[in-house]
C-alpha cells in the first residue's frame, strides 16, 4: 500500500521544488503518481484545481530525468543513473500538450521555477513563440497540438527520443477535429520513435501517455483513442523514407478518477438590458468586502464588445475593464491576462477563451450572459471562480424565461450530475472526422524530404478504421481542386493553392474559418490588433476591446484602423445568431427539471395548431420538423421551430407517425445545408470529396440515435399547471 511517506521517498529529486511548501499531496496526486512512476499510461480525472498538473509532470520528471535509461548503453544494457539535471543526456524527453496558447504560457510560468531548481531545461512552443532549438533541444517542451504538427514537419528528429506525452484538458479536444488531429499526430510520433529505436539498437519501448481532465463521460473511449498505441508491426521510416521495424504494444492504460468539487452558490437574474447587468454588479459588489474581481462570459465576440462598450460608460464602481477573445492579437490577449491577474478590482468580459485554467488571479464572481451551449462549457466557466475560498459564486443573467429554465437545468445537473457533461456516455457515437486527413495530407507533404506524399504515408497517420479507398479518394480530389498535383508514379506533390497556405502557416490547424483572414492593424503604428473574417471598407466603424474603431485604409491582407471613441453606444444587447447548436443533453436536462421522463413529448393544443415540446435540441428538433412537414402535407401546411425545444404544428398530433427510413433520409438531406455549420466538422471539410463529406455529416448527425429517440417517443397532453409553465418558455 502506498502511503504519503513512501510516495515522498520515491520522489527523491522532485519532492522539494514541487511539494515541500505544501507539505503533502492532494488526493489526486496520491492516486495518480504511483502508476505514472511505474510507467503506465494513465487517464487522470479530477476536479479543477486539484493538482492534476503536478500529478502528471512530477512522476514523469522523476522517471525520465533522474532514473536510468533502459538500453541507453552502447551494448544495449541499462546505463548508470545520471547526475541531477543531466537526465538521459540531452534531447526532448517529455512533451506536454495544452489546448490553447494562453494555457501554454500559463503553464510555462507555473513550472519555470521548480524546473530551474531541478536544472532541467524546458521551453514553450506555440504560434506566439520562436522555434525550438534543434542543436540544444529542451528536456521538457510545453506546446499545443497545432505547434506539435508544425514541429513534425520542420524537425521530426526532435521527437525521436521522446519518452512521455501529457495531454491536458483532453475532454476539450476529444470528439472534435482537434482530437482527431491529435490521434494522427500520436501515430506519426510513434512511427518516428519506432524507427529511431530500431536503427539505434534500442529496446522497443512504448511512449508513455498521460491524459488529464476534470470531466470525462467516456473514460474507456478516451483511453482507447489516446492512450493505446497502434499495434502495427511494420512502420516504414518517417525520417529517411526507408522501411523500419515497429513493435507490438499492449494496452495497459490505467484510469484514475478522484471525486471532489467546490460548493456552488448560483443566483439567476433577469437581463432586460445592460442596465440590469450594472445593477447586478453593483449589488453583488456590496456584499462582504466591496468591489472585487468579476469574470463575465458571453457566447460570442459581438456580445463581448457590446457588453464592454456599455460598461465603459456605466460601471457602478471604479474598476479596470478588460476584454478577451480569440480574434484579439496574441500580445493584446497576454496583456489582458497579466493586467487582469494583477488588478485588485477589475472586470474582464470574455468568450470561451478564458474557460481554461489560465492564471488570471483569484476570481470572486463568475457572471454568465445567457446560458452557455453545453453542460461541459457551463462547468468549465463556473470552475474559474472560488478556487481559494472553496465556494464558486455565479451570477446567471437570463434574457428570457427559457434561458432561466436552461440555467436552472444546468445548475441542477452540475449539483446532481444526472447527465454526462457532453451528452455522450460511451464510444458508440464517436466517428473520426475525415476532414482532418486533408490537413494531415498537407502537413505530411510539408514534412516529406522528397517533397512528395504517397498513399502509404497517409495510411501510417490515419486511424485503422479509415479505409485505403477513402484516403485515395481524398488525395485524388485535392488534385482536382488544385491543392496537389501528380508527381512520380503513385506520388502527389504540392500545387499552387497549397503553396499559398504553406507560406501563410495555415496548414497546421483544424479549427477556425478562412485560412487566409484579414489582419486588423493600428493605422499608424502597424501593430496587429485582431483578425477579422469579413472585408472592411474605409469609414466603417467597429468595436474592439469596448472601443470604437474606424477603418482608415486596407490592402490585400490588412485593414488599418484608428480610435474614434466618443460616438454613442447602444445600451441594448443586439445579439447575433447563436454560433452553436443547443445540444440534446441540454433539452434532456430541461425536461428533467420539469419532471418529465426521457421519452415524453408534450403537445399543447391551440385554437389553430399545436405546440410540440420535444426537448431534443436544435439539430434533432430541426430534423423532427422536416419529417413532420411531410405528415402535415396539405397545401399551406408548415411546421416551424419556435425555439430549440418546441415546434409549432399546423394541426393536432396525437402520436408521432410511424418511422419511415426513406422519409427520414429525405428529411435529413434537405436539412444538411442548414446544420453543417453547427456540427464542428473541421476547417477543411469543404475540400473533401462530396460523397465523403456527406457521409461525415450523416455520421455526425447520428441518424440511428435519432431513430431510437423517435421510436420511443410518447406524445402527451400536459395538465393545465404544467401548460402554464411551458408557455413561459416560448
Amino acid at each position: 500500500m502506498t502511503t504519503p511517506r513512501s510516495l515522498k521517498s520515491r520522489l527523491a529529486h522532485a519532492w522539494t521544488p514541487f511539494f515541500a511548501r505544501h507539505g503533502s499531496f492532494t488526493p489526486v496526486q496520491e492516486a495518480a503518481i504511483p502508476p505514472i512512476l511505474d510507467g503506465h499510461s494513465t487517464l487522470v480525472i479530477a476536479a479543477t484545481a486539484g493538482g492534476k498538473t503536478e500529478a502528471a509532470i512530477v512522476p514523469l520528471l522523476e522517471r525520465y530525468c533522474f532514473s536510468p535509461y533502459p538500453g541507453s548503453g552502447k551494448d544495449g544494457r541499462t546505463a548508470p543513473s545520471p547526475k541531477v539535471g543531466e537526465g538521459w543526456g540531452g534531447g526532448l524527453r517529455i512533451l506536454y500538450l495544452c489546448p490553447t496558447r494562453a494555457l501554454v504560457r500559463d503553464l510555462y510560468e507555473r513550472l519555470r521555477l521548480p524546473l530551474e531548481q531541478l536544472e532541467i531545461s524546458f521551453a514553450m512552443k506555440s504560434g506566439d513563440t520562436g522555434p525550438v532549438s534543434t542543436s540544444s533541444p529542451p528536456t521538457v517542451l510545453i506546446t499545443t497540438p497545432e505547434s506539435t504538427d508544425s514541429l513534425l514537419t520542420r524537425a521530426p528528429r526532435l521527437l525521436a527520443e521522446m519518452q512521455a506525452i501529457v495531454l491536458d484538458e483532453i475532454h476539450l479536444l476529444d470528439g472534435g477535429p482537434r482530437g482527431d488531429q491529435l490521434r494522427c499526430l500520436l501515430r506519426r510520433i510513434e512511427n518516428i520513435r519506432s524507427y529511431h529505436q530500431q536503427q539505434s539498437g534500442l529496446p522497443a519501448t512504448p511512449l508513455q501517455r498521460i491524459a488529464l481532465s476534470a470531466t470525462v463521460p467516456d473514460p474507456a473511449g478516451i483511453a482507447a483513442r489516446y492512450l493505446s498505441p497502434s499495434a502495427d508491426t511494420s512502420t516504414p521510416s518517417p525520417l529517411e523514407g526507408r522501411a523500419g521495424v515497429g513493435f507490438p504494444i499492449g494496452a495497459d492504460a490505467q484510469i484514475i478518477s478522484v471525486s471532489g468539487r467546490r460548493e456552488l452558490d448560483a443566483d439567476i437574474w433577469p437581463l432586460h438590458g445592460l442596465e440590469s447587468l450594472t445593477t447586478a454588479l453593483a449589488l453583488t459588489a456590496t456584499r462582504e468586502s466591496g468591489p472585487r474581481k468579476f469574470l463575465i462570459f458571453c457566447n460570442s465576440r459581438s456580445e463581448v464588445e457590446q457588453t464592454a462598450a456599455f460598461l465603459r460608460g456605466h460601471l457602478p464602481f471604479e474598476s479596470a475593464l478588460f476584454t478577451h477573445y480569440s480574434n484579439l492579437d496574441t500580445a493584446l490577449r497576454q496583456e489582458v491576462e497579466e493586467g487582469f491577474a494583477e488588478a485588485s478590482v477589475a472586470i474582464c468580459v470574455s468568450t470561451s477563451t478564458l474557460e481554461l485554467g489560465i492564471d488570471i488571479g483569484s476570481i470572486d464572481e463568475v457572471v454568465l450572459i445567457g446560458p452557455p451551449p453545453s453542460l461541459s462549457s457551463f462547468q468549465q466557466r463556473i470552475g474559474r471562480g472560488g478556487r481559494r475560498t472553496g465556494v464558486t459564486r455565479v451570477l446567471c443573467m437570463a434574457r428570457s424565461s427559457l434561458e432561466e429554465v436552461r440555467f436552472q437545468a444546468l445548475i441542477g445537473e452540475t449539483v446532481n450530475r444526472t447527465v454526462s457533461p457532453t451528452g455522450r456516455t460511451d464510444s458508440s457515437t464517436y466517428r473520426f472526422l475525415p476532414s482532418v486527413l486533408v490537413q494531415q495530407s498537407f502537413s505530411i507533404l510539408a514534412q516529406s524530404p522528397t517533397g512528395g506524399i504517397r498513399l502509404a504515408d497517409l495510411r501510417r497517420a490515419a486511424p485503422e478504421e479509415i479505409e485505403d479507398e477513402t484516403l485515395a479518394a481524398i488525395l485524388g480530389h485535392l488534385t482536382r481542386l488544385g491543392y496537389l498535383r501528380s508527381g512520380r508514379l503513385g506520388e502527389w506533390r504540392a500545387a499552387e493553392k497549397l503553396d499559398e497556405l504553406v507560406d501563410k502557416f495555415e496548414i497546421y490547424a483544424n479549427i477556425g474559418g478562412d485560412p487566409l483572414p484579414l489582419l486588423l492593424v493600428d493605422a499608424f503604428s502597424g501593430r496587429t490588433l485582431a483578425t477579422v473574417a469579413r472585408s472592411k471598407v474605409e469609414g466603417e466603424t467597429l468595436r474592439l476591446g469596448g472601443h470604437i474603431l474606424e477603418v482608415v485604409w486596407r490592402d490585400r491582407y490588412r485593414v488599418g484602423v484608428r480610435r474614434r471613441d466618443g460616438k454613442p453606444v447602444d445600451d441594448q444587447l443586439r445579439f447575433a445568431t447563436t454560433p452553436f447548436a443547443v445540444p440534446l443533453e441540454s433539452g434532456r436536462a430541461v425536461a428533467g427539471l420539469l419532471g418529465l421522463a426521457g421519452d415524453v413529448m408534450l403537445a399543447v393544443p391551440l385554437a389553430e395548431g399545436t405546440w410540440l415540446f420535444h426537448f431534443w435540441g436544435d439539430v434533432y428538433g430541426s430534423l423532427l420538423a422536416e419529417m413532420l412537414d411531410s405528415h402535415f402535407g396539405g397545401e399551406g401546411a408548415l411546421v416551424m421551430a419556435v425555439n430549440e425545444f418546441c415546434l409549432y404544428l399546423p394541426g393536432p398530433l396525437p402520436a408521432l407517425p410511424g418511422w419511415e427510413p426513406g422519409l427520414a433520409q429525405r428529411a435529413l438531406y434537405r436539412l444538411l445545408p442548414r446544420v453543417e455549420p453547427l456540427l464542428e466538422l473541421g476547417r477543411f471539410h469543404s475540400l473533401l470529396p462530396p460523397a465523403i463529406a456527406r457521409e461525415a455529416v450523416l455520421d455526425r448527425l447520428d441518424l440511428p440515435a435519432f431513430e431510437q429517440l423517435y421510436r420511443a417517443a410518447r406524445v402527451v397532453i400536459p395538465p393545465s399547471g404544467l401548460r402554464a409553465r411551458l408557455e413561459e418558455l416560448l
